[in-house]
């Protein structure tokens, strides 16, 4: 399986792209494996959405503490 949080986010958007090769028995992670001129863009795709997370999560948690003062 994949190694860090990019990957795994990577792979999620691949997957839910609807990138899997149309085989029986064919997981998503053999899909991703041989479409490697694919990883780039879908880690680029996926720092995008982590660091757009990461900035709502940040605005949340401070939009929580500001009503707790």
């Amino acid at each position: 399986m994949t190694s860090n949080v990019i990957d795994q986010v990577a792979l999620a958007l691949f997957a839910s792209d609807g990138m899997k090769i149309a085989a029986p028995g064919t997981t998503i992670q053999q899909s991703w494996d041989r479409t490697p001129e694919k990883h780039a863009l879908y880690r680029e795709r996926a720092l995008v959405f982590l660091k757009v997370m990461g900035e709502q999560m940040s605005g949340l948690a401070d939009a929580e503490i500001a009503k707790r003062d």
